[in-house]
């Protein structure tokens, strides 16, 4: 067997079923074995890499293990952006690249065309570095077992994230000799005894404790654990739906926002930023439940840690009881948020353009009645919406690298079978590559709601914070920061799918559900440009 082959031949025994490929010339050993073996995992092609590794992400928040196959380095500096997301959020993702064959003649893979030589880089891994777990050129087909056994360990192992395997075209079709499995199983860390003493004791004495956290839904397992865990005890949740949903948005515990200087204990939670010292300066008791709780990688991190425990968040909610709180206060203040909801949402049901809360309210409508997952990046407001379910919401990922919703939504799609509504800012619609991602949702449709306000909010207020009393500000003038407008949306009736501009607040529930029914009936895909306000 040849390297190629025994790659996807291991890749299948571990799981992958499916390979989001960036074809180039370093792929016809996987081509040829796909041929010979159709059981092999599917080749599903994805014309650029942005969306290509954005639907290798949404499979494996899908569940499934997200495979992407880049051409050498061009096809990994387009990726770049990708695998830095996975990394940062720490989602499991392996990244196999090409390599510029090494050898000018002797073997049907030497370099036979111009970018063989110009392609070469002194050392491929270094473009990843930074933001993988583990990265390795494959020199021999024998070492390819242990590569792919090892790659499944330290990507699986929390923090979860992304590796980088790269593969030589002389590798690829090298005789395998011995193809011998190594068992190498993934791990994960769980508190201490005398950890689990010192949080019980901090969360005895706190009379209004209060849960911080952002990705503590990651894993459905963590997210049932945190809540037992609030309602049980009565503790009040902030970021219930942060970069996903990691508490129900109909639970007791649910806060839109609380004053932290009112709390004596904070409980973070798989949350790298837990507030902004700017905005608010604590001192507050913080014991902090991550499996990574230093977040090594941000080189200045001031945060506090009173008692920082290692372990994924259902081993420690699961291995902890106190007493129960009394949880009144905190029932009445959501109660209190809801009613404000409620008004504004009426406040704002006639108002053009568009406000996007309002947008909000209604995409949450239908998401909760037909039971989507939505794929928010930029501009939809969870707190405004019904998100009940585990796997019901993402969000942008933690580094901020846009144009990860669309191809992510498909991937999710595929791994899942669930319906996907995405919703995105007109910039980050662009960032997504959307010829890219209409090519691969042409087979597997969802529908894209774009809230169109006209360029990149976030950096008209940037100005705004830096320069309070600028010029920019007074005249609500941001040159380099608006867009021209144009129907961006309707570039996908190429793709045979179905566009709607929508300007009038009383359309958007029409139009919201004639773009499901396309999806759902006509299996066609659905854009919803809609003109919003610029405002959050």
């Amino acid at each position: 067997m040849y390297g190629g082959k025994a790659i996807l031949s291991l890749l299948k025994e571990n799981g992958v079923d499916k390979i989001f490929i960036v074809s180039g010339t370093d792929y016809p050993s996987f081509i040829e074995a796909k041929v010979e073996d159709p059981s092999l995992p599917d080749l599903e092609v994805v014309p650029h890499e942005i969306t290509a590794i954005s639907a290798a992400i949404g499979y494996s928040l899908g569940g499934k293990i997200g495979v992407v196959a880049v051409h050498t380095t061009p096809g990994t500096a387009n990726a770049l952006g990708g695998i830095m997301s996975s990394f940062t959020s720490r989602i499991p993702l392996l990244v196999i690249a090409g390599r510029s064959p090494y050898t000018e003649r002797g073997s049907n893979a030497s370099r036979n065309l111009r970018i063989h030589w110009t392609q070469e880089v002194r050392d491929q891994g270094e473009l990843v570095r930074q933001y993988v777990k583990y990265d390795f050129e494959i020199r021999r087909a024998d070492q390819i077992p242990a590569t792919i056994a090892r790659a499944f360990q330290i990507m699986l192992s929390e923090p979860r994230g992304p590796v980088y395997i790269i593969l030589p075209r002389e590798v690829s079709v090298e005789e395998v000799s011995n193809l011998k499995r190594v068992p190498m199983d993934y791990y994960e860390p769980a508190p201490p005894l005398e950890k689990l003493t010192k949080a019980r004791e901090m969360l005895e004495k706190a009379d209004r404790p209060v849960i911080i956290t952002w990705r503590a839904g990651r894993r459905r397992s963590w997210f049932d654990a945190l809540r037992n865990f609030a309602d049980r005890y009565s503790i009040p949740v902030l970021n219930y739906a942060g970069e996903v949903l990691n508490y129900p948005s109909n639970g007791n515990m649910a806060l839109d926002r609380f004053d932290l200087r009112s709390a004596d204990l904070l409980l973070v939670v798989e949350a790298e930023v837990p507030y902004f010292p700017k905005r608010v300066d604590l001192d507050v008791p913080v014991i902090k439940v991550d499996v990574e709780p230093s977040y090594s990688y941000i080189p200045y991190y001031g945060f506090r840690c009173d008692l920082c425990i290692q372990s994924t968040p259902d081993n420690f909610f699961n291995s902890i009881s106190i007493r129960p709180k009394d949880g009144s206060e905190v029932k009445e203040l959501r109660a209190k948020q809801i009613e404000e909801k409620k008004a504004e949402v009426k406040r704002l049901m006639d108002r053009r353009p568009i406000h996007p809360k309002y947008l909000s309210y209604e995409v949450g409508k239908i998401a909760s009645s037909y039971n989507l997952t939505i794929f928010n990046e930029y501009q939809f407001n969870p707190r405004y919406a019904e998100l009940n379910e585990f796997g019901s919401y993402y969000s942008d990922l933690s580094i901020g690298y846009l144009g990860f919703a669309l191809g992510a939504s498909v991937g999710y799609r595929i791994a899942t079978g669930r319906d996907v509504i995405v919703t995105t800012g007109d910039g980050s619609f662009i960032f997504g590559v959307p010829e890219a991602f209409y090519y691969i949702a042409h087979k597997y449709p969802v529908m894209v709601v774009i809230y169109d306000n006209g360029g990149w909010l976030a950096s008209a207020e940037a100005v705004d914070e830096v320069f309070p009393e600028g010029l920019a500000k007074v005249k609500k003038y941001y040159p380099g920061a608006e867009f021209s407008r144009f129907e961006i949306g309707k570039t996908v009736e190429a793709f045979h799918g179905y566009y709607e501009l929508v300007e009038d607040p009383h359309e958007v529930e029409p139009a919201l559900i004639r773009g499901l029914e396309k999806v759902r009936k006509e299996n066609k895909i659905a854009v919803i440009q809609v003109i919003v306000d610029k405002v959050r």
